[in-house]
């Protein structure tokens, strides 16, 4: 990517490397989760979670590329991230009772 001109590349280019991006982000954040369970707590990694911590990176990474990434995007990618993932709790916990 960094020999390449990104004006000249199909849209698909440049869209790969940051869904390899967080494939392996994902992957480092589920292999980091197994080995907490393996050898320091119970339980399992929280897929959910990681999902939401490794897309939310991508997408500030994503708008730092395009020079768009200011303290304000980063605390309203926090603050979705915040609420939803404490939206999914709620919802979880709602259907598993009823």
């Amino acid at each position: 990517m960094g020999l390449s001109n990104p004006s000249g590349l199909p849209v698909v280019v440049l869209i790969v490397p940051f869904v390899l991006l967080f494939v392996a982000l994902y992957t480092l954040w589920m292999l980091l989760g197994e080995v907490k369970v393996r050898y320091f707590a119970r339980g399992r990694p929280r897929q959910r979670l990681g999902m939401a911590v490794c897309a939310s990176v991508v997408l500030l990474i994503v708008l730092q590329s395009l020079g768009q990434l200011t303290l304000r995007d980063v605390l309203t990618v926090a603050a979705i991230i915040t609420v939803g993932y404490l939206y999914l709790a709620r919802m979880r916990s709602t259907v598993s009772s009823a």
